[in-house]
């Protein structure tokens, strides 16, 4: 848009030869001090003196109604584009636009929330536009759905949630784990959070905290990482399905639905570790210690090196794909990721795409009198996989074996990616050996 405005002042100006190159744009932010952030449902404050204070008024509640961190939650609402991007889908270089698609269709809102021992995440609520969707006739969905005119939260909807689901899945977890049903939900003060005398049981034993106004980015735990790597982690998830399908980009993104969606999103959701939730809560709890590292997990990998000839192949312009997810991994905290992820993300668009070939195995003796192995082609069971997983769609199959089906097919996917990098290094090698 900078650009684009840019473009439009020069036009004015009668000078033909500006271009508004990415290299002027780079200068025209570090010259002005433009940066890049997350669009939230406060105004940032520069006055951070109140994060102190209410660190102790928080610590003191606590104490005062002798909670653990088994009985403090966060909440916290944020926008997913669920057809990869904001504004952006995989067309060609040429095209100007998208045609038979409206970014506004294409965005939910999503809540998240967790407690702060990381042991407890509610099942997340999803806000459409629809009232009933094509594509969840015969879905048992594993999310909460309501829907508005804008697929944005409302008072009304966050009571409900608040009385209907938080309210029940907190007691049951607080029965399993021998403790008082009491607790508190930590909250921003965003226009469609009802007030805290709206938001409490008959009993006061489940009340809500707000947050101080303006500065709910330094104090919200769902805004450090969580609701990021959620996203992150959807993505992946997404681009993952993409490339394991041999249809065209375009084809393949037309048949993403939102029930689709909502799988990947739950799938992102699941793996979220209880470690990776307990740092986050650091910034209200500093001594909210995490007892395990949370490990990277390889199957996270984006598979942009499967989908990088396919995109060449259809003219995409993939290198902005590549850097509004960097942007994103930029978003989320040192403490989750470092800069090796960037360098997997820049190694996967210098890779070239090879041929695909069966892995060879060496044979022991005892294998001698045994019969012969036939070995399946990571292309094949992805075809499988894709028939299995449409028809449990078709035949109302329980979410959770669904949701194996597909925890599989990720696998599947990394797994034919791991196989031609392998063939690439030993393409790599005998043709810097081999003389011609």
């Amino acid at each position: 848009m900078i650009k684009q405005k840019a473009l439009m002042i020069g036009k004015n100006l009668n000078i033909p030869t500006f271009t508004a190159s990415e290299g002027w744009l780079h200068r025209f932010k570090s010259r002005h001090g433009v940066r890049f952030l997350k669009i939230t449902g406060e105004r940032l404050s520069s006055n951070p003196e109140v994060v102190d204070p209410f660190k102790q008024k928080f610590i003191q509640m606590m104490e005062e109604h002798s909670l653990n961190s088994n009985q403090i939650y966060n909440a916290d609402e944020t926008g997913l584009y669920w057809q990869l991007l904001p504004d952006k889908t995989y067309v060609s270089i040429n095209e100007k636009t998208a045609p038979g698609m409206k970014t506004s269709k294409q965005r939910i809102t999503f809540l998240g929330c967790a407690n702060a021992s990381g042991l407890h995440k509610l099942k997340p609520l999803i806000i459409g536009k629809s009232n009933a969707p094509r594509s969840f006739k015969n879905f048992k969905n594993p999310l909460i759905y309501r829907n508005t005119k804008k697929a944005w939260m409302t008072g009304q909807i966050f009571k409900d949630w608040f009385f209907k689901n938080f309210v029940p899945e907190v007691k049951s977890f607080l029965r399993s784990m021998n403790l008082q049903q009491k607790a508190v939900l930590l909250l921003d003060n965003a226009p469609s959070h009802p007030s805290a005398e709206e938001l409490k049981t008959a009993d006061g034993m489940i009340f809500v905290m707000f947050l101080p106004p303006n500065v709910t980015p330094l104090l919200q735990p769902m805004d450090q990482n969580i609701l990021r790597l959620t996203k992150l982690y959807y993505r992946n998830s997404l681009l993952s399905s993409i490339a394991a399908s041999e249809e065209s980009i375009a084809t393949a993104l037309k048949k993403i639905t939102l029930r689709d969606a909502i799988l990947h999103l739950s799938s992102a959701w699941d793996k979220l570790t209880p470690a990776t939730i307990k740092k986050c809560w650091n910034v209200v709890m500093p001594n909210n210690d995490v007892s395990d590292n949370a490990a990277d997990d390889p199957d996270d990998e984006v598979p942009l090196n499967i989908l990088q000839q396919r995109w060449r192949n259809e003219n995409v312009d993939m290198r902005s794909v590549v850097r509004d997810t960097i942007s994103l991994l930029d978003e989320v905290a040192p403490a989750e990721y470092e800069f090796t992820d960037v360098e997997v993300w820049n190694e996967d668009l210098n890779q070239e795409n090879t041929i695909e070939v069966e892995d060879e195995s060496d044979s022991s003796e005892e294998e001698e009198n045994e019969p012969p192995i036939v070995k399946i082609a990571h292309g094949a069971v992805l075809k499988a996989l894709d028939t299995t997983i449409e028809w449990s769609k078709q035949n109302a199959i329980h979410i959770s074996d669904l949701m194996v089906l597909k925890k599989i097919h990720e696998k599947a996917v990394m797994a034919k990616i791991s196989q031609k990098r392998q063939q690439t290094k030993i393409q790599d090698y005998f043709s810097k050996e081999i003389p011609k």
